[in-house]
């Protein structure tokens, strides 16, 4: 489920700003592969707050969500945004401050201090499973009683 579709961000930022960091091609108009590209980067850095305490991808406990958070939409679109910038699209400083508060917000996220809100998502308040093997290895003693050191 993605958290922020290109029409989200068209219908947020407007057609104008959306292709003006997504209209590589100089037609005029958004470029919906960019932003769908950009929204997935913007995703992926949310995800790796977000999954710090909630088991991805999220959930009701009746299954995956149809769709996100409303909070996690403006955050990736804000994301989105700002990396966009920087290159023939000048980074203002709204961009920036609206990409730090989206990053101060998924910090306190990850950290419990915000709710997504009244939805009880499977792993709540526990912090995502993280694969892995656990390996140990058992051996005789090295020292023992009767090893004659002190």
């Amino acid at each position: 489920m993605p958290y922020a579709t290109p029409q989200d961000l068209i219908d947020r930022l407007g057609t104008r700003e959306a292709a003006m960091i997504s209209d590589r091609a100089g037609l005029g108009q958004p470029d919906l592969a960019v932003l769908a590209d950009a929204l997935a980067v913007a995703q992926d850095e949310v995800n790796s707050y977000v999954g710090r305490r909630y088991y991805l991808p999220l959930s009701d406990g009746n299954g995956p969500l149809a769709t996100a958070p409303s909070v996690l939409q403006r955050l990736t679109i804000d994301i989105a945004r700002y990396r966009q910038t920087g290159t023939e699209i000048m980074e203002t400083e709204t961009i920036r401050n609206r990409y730090k508060d989206a990053v101060r917000m998924l910090e306190q996220i990850a950290e419990g201090k915000i709710s997504l809100g009244d939805l009880q998502l499977a792993g709540a308040g526990r912090p995502a499973a993280v694969g892995g093997i656990t390996a140990a290895r058992t051996g005789s003693k090295v020292f023992g009683d009767h090893s004659g050191m002190l």
